[in-house]
């Protein structure tokens, strides 16, 4: 496991700022770092790919962002202690530092499977929405997209965002797959995601999930990675056969769990005829699910207030990752003393998320 603590210690050390040079030189030194006879390659938008499939039958992505949330780069302290690592002074940046080190680990355990190092995940996923639009031949090859990008140590998300991602099937088989190297690995399938790269692939691969990667308060001066589970995980990862689990989902046909806020197929995501005490509590109940991180609803409510016409799409330009969660608390509090409207915090909070991507 040389290369998983390498790259996880370098990753960490380098505050690295979507399309700042030090998130280029990190991506070049990952590449640098790859075993003999395999090499990068890097597409028009600054991803990084690197193929080491024996054959058409290995059909897994692995996918981890190479940048962080920082505002600037430089030199990242951390202090480490037998179960966690920690960052002084600043976020840590194991969202995603830990998904690259486990994805290099991975290539140097010999997994024959397709890797990307993502760019501008913590900006709306720019590398991964340019794949999915540029280079979607590419992505129909695989059956499974695999990213190491959710906090905790327990999740195999289902769900991202707007709707499924992975069938429970696939999502069960992985954490029984997980389970059996390492009894101490105790995944369940969890339908809370937010957003993460393989989002963008869920029309194009059948199986898009993200695992627990360890971390804990990302985007915060309080991040941790717990150290015990990540090396746990490694070792687990590179044992799973990953090109025999069941592949469940079809990604060209509707979820019900896509749908699942609408009262049919044409209907909306809150009821049609509402009154204005009907919207308030129906915001403020899916304001309360964001305070504890679960923000599918208000991205859907908000995503059909702000554009009826289209809130599927208006959902793929909202980030929940860009809503300061003071907002969240203010907002509860002025609909309870009816010091603003639903209609206007409705359009604060699409404002808010709103990503042009």
């Amino acid at each position: 496991m040389i290369i998983l603590y390498k790259t996880l210690d370098r990753a960490l050390s380098v505050k690295r700022p979507h399309d700042a040079p030090a998130t280029h030189k990190f991506s070049q030194w990952l590449a640098g770092n790859l075993p003999d006879g395999i090499c990068a390659e890097f597409d028009q938008c600054g991803n990084m790919h690197v193929d080491t499939r024996a054959s058409t039958a290995n059909r897994t992505l692995f996918v981890a962002h190479v940048d962080t949330v920082h505002r600037k780069s430089g030199k990242n302290r951390i202090k480490k202690t037998r179960t966690h690592w920690h960052a002084d002074g600043d976020v840590l940046g194991a969202d995603d530092g830990a998904g690259c080190a486990m994805l290099m680990h991975l290539i140097h355990s010999g997994i024959a499977a397709y890797f990307i190092f993502t760019v501008g995940e913590e900006k709306g996923g720019i590398g991964a929405t340019w794949l999915a639009k540029n280079n979607p031949d590419l992505l129909r090859q695989f059956d499974r997209a695999i990213a190491f990008d959710r906090r905790g140590i327990d999740s195999v998300i289902t769900h991202q965002g707007w709707g499924r991602c992975c069938s429970d099937q696939f999502g069960q088989s992985l954490c029984d797959a997980l389970g059996s190297f390492d009894q101490n690995l105790m995944h369940l399938n969890d339908d809370t995601g937010v957003y993460t790269d393989t989002a963008e692939f869920v029309d194009l691969i059948p199986e898009c999930t993200n695992i627990s990667i360890g971390y804990s308060n990302e985007h915060t001066v309080n991040e941790s990675l717990n150290i015990l589970y990540f090396e746990m995980l490694a070792g687990a990862a590179a044992n799973v056969n990953w090109d025999s689990l069941p592949v469940a989902r079809d990604p060209l046909k509707p979820d019900f769990d896509d749908w699942q806020r609408y009262r049919s197929y044409s209907g909306s995501y809150y009821p049609t005829n509402y009154v204005d005490d009907d919207l308030t509590d129906y915001l403020s109940a899916a304001l309360l699910d964001a305070q504890y991180g679960h923000t599918r609803d208000l991205v859907e409510i908000v995503a059909e207030y702000a554009f009826p016409d289209d809130p599927h799409l208006m959902m793929r330009h909202l980030n929940p990752r860009k809503l300061d969660y003071r907002i969240v608390d203010d907002l509860l509090a002025d609909l309870a003393s009816e010091s603003i409207s639903a209609d206007d915090a409705m359009l604060l909070l699409a404002d808010e998320m709103y990503d042009c991507l």
